[in-house]
């Protein structure tokens, strides 16, 4: 284990690591049997941050591969991915795009209230299979401009000290939807640079979250800011090249019309069309969240914050990434979560994580559910107003980058065998995004410019957490 870098970063007390848990010295830490906690213990610097440059101040999510163990972080203010080894816990460098780069934090950098979220990237990373000869995989970036940036992991990868301005992308654009056509009439909108409707200045926005099924080698992405509508596509991760977006299967309008119903006139993405299969999902009327692939019923979980007009009702939807098909409706109805994201531990738990806030705020909380039934198993108020949720199968724990809590944001921390809520950790520093490494343990949470970053408390940083 690393030194302990905590003193650096200013001595957390006891009861402030936490929360709300007020277990004496010595004795076992609340909502466990277990002594310790889980602090920071060291920071990494992100590339090309600086105290007299620009600093680490946007990002979305982070995504750990433990076959290479390595770490994606979507470095929105660099416009890059941030690239970490997490076997010394160094940065390696960054993936940039190329011919065309990522569209970066739009407008208004750098605080989360005025970026245009809906417009920025880089936004996720999923990382496949590598191509013949290769050992790091093909990573797939959703960006604002509503494409997929496809990469060789093997040749793309910049090194830490790369001046030069050199950008590598082997592989294909996938195009997801209509890009942003004018952003001032999109924000006020107007339609004054007279852009096609639909769908009209704003286009789809950004390709957001993904989730990867292994099997079938499938790739989902969310369009879930499109000016009509929320709609999901599937990919073919096995054409990376994708020539004029032959990799794309099949498309799910959440419009809450019936399967054989029409697809948008014109289609919403552009892509419809040939072998490409339209589909039809729940009413979305509030965005989309993160997915995840159940490796029991081989189907993909896709949470939506919001179906029909109330606030308070979500559900997650069960996709077939075989026969293209909404297979079932795991309703929240009347619980206020607003799904964002979702993680599947062990006996087919599946811990959905809580927005709680889009639009109107409800309480904390997060859920528990059978992953093949929509069974909701617990339910957990000690954390929620979360943006990424992670499952560690190296310690059993499901972990929440809960930003929004009352408090201020903390690391939230669930057993995920006794579903019983641990602690939070205090975190800071809008840190909505985490990701673990299964063999050390240690969590993983981009911070922006503040003094849990230490000497890096100017600039930004990833924090590195573990147990004590």
């Amino acid at each position: 284990m690393k030194s302990k870098i905590l003193l650096a970063l200013g001595m957390l007390s006891w009861a402030t690591l936490t929360s709300a848990c007020s277990a004496p010295p010595n004795c076992p830490t609340c909502g466990t049997t277990r002594n310790g906690t889980v602090v920071a213990i060291t920071t990494m610097r992100v590339p090309q941050a600086s105290p007299y440059g620009k600093p680490f101040s946007v990002w979305d999510i982070v995504v750990h591969d433990p076959a290479t163990r390595r770490l994606y972080v979507t470095d929105r203010s660099h416009a890059a991915i941030a690239v970490y080894d997490t076997k010394n816990d160094t940065p390696i460098g960054q993936v940039k795009g190329a011919p065309v780069s990522f569209v970066g934090s739009v407008c208004c950098e750098a605080d989360r209230t005025s970026n245009f979220n809906e417009a920025s990237g880089p936004n996720a990373v999923i990382v496949s299979p590598p191509p013949a000869g290769g050992t790091l995989g093909t990573l797939w970036v959703s960006d604002g401009d509503s494409t997929l940036k496809v990469f060789d992991l093997d040749k793309d990868t910049l090194p830490v000290a790369h001046n030069d301005g050199t950008a590598m992308q082997s592989f294909g654009t996938v195009r997801t939807g209509v890009p942003l056509v004018n952003i001032d009439d999109c924000a006020r909108n107007t339609n004054l640079s007279n852009a096609p409707t639909p769908p009209g200045p704003c286009g789809d926005m950004r390709a957001d979250e993904m989730s990867f099924d292994p099997d079938h080698k499938v790739l989902l992405v969310t369009n879930g800011d499109s000016a009509t509508g929320p709609f999901v596509t599937l990919v073919d991760t096995t054409n990376p090249t994708c020539t004029n977006n032959s990799c794309v299967l099949a498309q799910f309008f959440f419009d809450g019309n019936a399967d054989g119903s029409p697809c948008p006139a014109p289609a919403v993405s552009g892509v419809v069309q040939g072998a490409v299969r339209c589909r039809h999902g729940p009413a979305a009327t509030n965005g989309l969240g993160g997915s995840v692939y159940n490796p029991i019923t081989k189907k993909l979980l896709q949470s939506t914050p919001q179906v029909g007009p109330n606030p308070a009702d979500g559900e997650i939807t069960e996709i077939d990434p075989v026969t293209f098909r909404v297979t079932n409706h795991f309703a929240l109805t009347g619980l206020g979560c607003q799904a964002a994201s979702v993680a599947i531990g062990p006996s087919q738990n599946l811990l959905v994580g809580c927005a709680n806030r889009e639009g109107e705020a409800f309480s904390p909380s997060t859920f528990i559910m059978n992953a093949s039934t929509g069974q909701i198993i617990k339910s957990i108020y000690d954390v929620g107003r979360v943006d990424e949720v992670w499952y560690n199968d190296g310690d059993k724990r499901f972990y929440l980058a809960a930003r929004d809590e009352p408090n201020g944001s903390v690391l939230g921390i669930i057993d995920a065998v006794s579903n019983m809520w641990l602690f939070n950790a205090p975190t800071g520093g809008n840190a909505h995004g985490l990701a673990a490494d299964p063999f050390n343990n240690h969590i993983y949470i981009p911070i922006s410019p503040n003094a849990r970053c230490g000497r890096f408390s100017a600039e930004g940083c990833i924090a590195v957490y573990a147990a004590q």
